[in-house]
């Protein structure tokens, strides 16, 4: 009886997680609008800057954007490959990476990520929930990767029995060897909500282990990153769903103190084992999709950014001691604005040089409604800051939406987590934002932005 109650238990599970990564496969999308010229915009704090958006001219959800060491542009789609331009945003062009030699295929997957390793240039996409070769209702990771900038691919499969949110990481390889180390995070089907299995490939993606410890419990974590010592860390809310195991487990313990509080999983042994760290006072509940809010500059420190459930205001904390211990909280809302509706992301460079991403609102009374809201209206903003590691940081700012143009207007829904952010080994930092979304599932315009000193 008790093993039928467990596998029915699984079997919810499954089907939770199936539903969850089932709403993310793109309906049917009208007919694109045609392309719009780039704008700009004046940077407040920064008279000589300009903050500038570039429409691509495609209509996707999920987008992911990074920057290639000589500046090449790359937005991951949800399923249909990637985006590249070579000329700063002004021009866009699709690429498709192959079906695998045993039948693999990106096409039916969701959540598609692109990352390009900062030391090899390497790029990777990463689709999930639909690798063929892990069996039916298996789920798992179709993984794609170019030395070329998308020329040529290569790939390979992992994380069977993962579904939703699957995430791509790169870093210092434990052997020292000039091969760097690749790691996937994949969402699991647990008792109550997800598990976040670690994946670990030594051979640049040929082959993968799964590491024997799971990094945390969580429904959708965010991107994660890795320190230049090759410390990993990965964000997720510790949501409100309860599985009695982890009363006495030590992997990954319950802590009711911590529930709902903005976390941190944390790895000193490249992803053999794992810590997880709250942020004090942090109420992060409503950020059940997947974002990027756990940053690094090159001199370890770490940045975390939440959007607080009680107030919706964006919050912003660093540590020095690999996130055992935080500084006061910051807030980090763009001069002028009033809520923000949870799409906020961070990344970081040379020491205090941080890039946030966020969607807010000048109204007077919160108009969100969960992650999809058709209600209110949102403006894209960048923040920058270059002592984002001091008590009182300093921010420049800008509004990349002119006022009869918002990113989203009455009526239309941001597609799920939008805003991710990419940076270069040089500090050049871009965001890709979702303008004008449709009902969750249908996609919205993907744009690119930056600011120009």
């Amino acid at each position: 009886m008790i093993g039928r109650v467990r596998l029915g238990l699984v079997a919810l599970s499954l089907l939770v997680i199936g539903i969850v990564a089932w709403r993310s496969v793109p309906a049917p999308v009208p007919p694109p609008l045609p392309k719009q010229q780039p704008y700009c915009a004046p940077v407040s704090g920064d008279s000589a800057a300009k903050g500038c958006r570039y429409d691509t001219g495609v209509t996707d959800q999920s987008p992911s954007i990074q920057i290639s060491r000589n500046g090449t542009l790359f937005i991951g789609r949800n399923a249909a490959g990637v985006l590249r331009s070579a000329d700063k945003g002004l021009t866009w062009q699709a690429i498709t990476p192959p079906v695998h030699a045993n039948g693999d295929s990106h096409a039916k997957g969701v959540h598609g990520t692109v990352h390009i390793d900062p030391v090899t240039d390497r790029v990777w996409y990463v689709t999930s929930n639909a690798a063929a070769s892990c069996g039916a209702m298996k789920g798992g990771a179709v993984v794609s990767w170019s030395d070329d900038l998308g020329a040529t691919w290569q790939g390979s499969t992992t994380g069977c029995g993962t579904f939703d949110w699957g995430r791509m990481v790169t870093g210092f390889h434990p052997n020292g060897l000039q091969q760097r180390a690749v790691y996937f995070f994949g969402v699991a089907p647990r008792l109550v909500g997800g598990l976040r299995p670690v994946y670990r490939s030594l051979d640049g993606g040929a082959t993968w282990q799964q590491m024997k410890n799971p990094a945390s419990v969580t429904t959708e974590a965010g991107a994660g990153v890795a320190a230049p010592d090759g410390t990993l860390y990965f964000d997720y809310p510790e949501f409100i769903g309860f599985d009695p195991a982890r009363i006495t487990s030590k992997v990954y313990p319950f802590k009711p103190a911590n529930l709902c509080r903005q976390m941190i999983a944390v790895s000193e042994d490249f992803g053999e084992t794992w810590r997880q760290e709250a942020v004090p006072n942090s109420l992060a509940c409503n950020l059940q999709t997947g974002q990027q809010k756990v940053a690094v500059d090159k001199a370890g420190t770490v940045y975390v950014l939440w959007t607080d459930d009680r107030d919706n205001q964006i919050y912003l904390v660093t540590s020095r001691d690999k996130a055992r211990t935080w500084s006061a909280p910051v807030k980090a809302m763009p001069p002028g604005t009033s809520f923000n509706n949870g799409h906020a992301n961070i990344v970081a460079s040379e020491p205090g040089h941080v890039l946030i991403s966020s969607l807010n609102t000048e109204a007077k009374a919160n108009p969100r409604r969960w992650i999809v809201s058709g209600y209110g209206v949102w403006h894209a903003w960048l923040s920058e800051s270059f002592d984002a590691n001091a008590a009182a940081p300093h921010f420049r700012t800008v509004d990349l939406d002119p006022p009869n143009d918002p990113t989203l207007a009455e009526g239309e829904s941001p597609s799920e987590a939008e805003a991710y952010l990419g940076i270069s080994p040089g500090g050049e930092a871009w965001a890709t934002f979702s303008r004008h979304g449709a009902r969750l599932g249908k996609g919205s315009r993907i744009t690119a932005a930056r600011i120009h000193n």
